[in-house]
């Protein structure tokens, strides 16, 4: 094996390595000036490709793939019990860690209609080209 001289950037949303083959086929871009991960890119655009402050309310990441839902339930103000979760998580790094903050404050003072009932914490290994590990936050609203 033959080591190659690679150039690695890092998602400004999440932490996420960002490899140069990946802006190549336009898995990652730069938009608004920073660069992100496909993730973090379908988050920051709407659906027509304009400028958005952020993800909307039922745009959740799972698996890896960018899923668009209707919920029947509403959500239960003033209730102690959740109806609903988002998941956030970034590399174990001083970076990474203060764009997570960044992103989960964006993400609730971007919904006012939610009201968080408690979130967990878990350390674990996230798969892609390097399996790094991560912090993964569920908050729970």
């Amino acid at each position: 094996m033959s080591a190659t001289n690679e150039t690695v950037m890092t998602c400004q949303g999440c932490g996420a390595t960002i490899y140069p083959e990946q802006l190549e086929n336009h898995t990652a871009e730069r938009y608004a000036g920073k660069l992100y991960c496909q993730f973090c890119l379908n988050e920051r655009k709407p659906p027509g490709g304009g400028v958005t402050g952020g993800a909307a309310l039922d745009a959740t990441k799972l698996g890896g793939m960018q899923k668009q839902s209707q919920y029947r339930r509403g959500l239960l103000a003033g209730s102690p019990h959740a109806t609903r979760c988002k998941t956030f998580h970034c590399k174990l790094a001083d970076g990474p860690l203060v764009s997570l903050n960044d992103q989960i404050n964006e993400w609730i003072d971007m919904h006012d209609e939610v009201e968080v009932k408690f979130a967990t914490t878990v350390v674990g290994v996230v798969e892609g080209k390097h399996n790094d590990p991560h912090l993964i936050v569920t908050i729970f609203y």
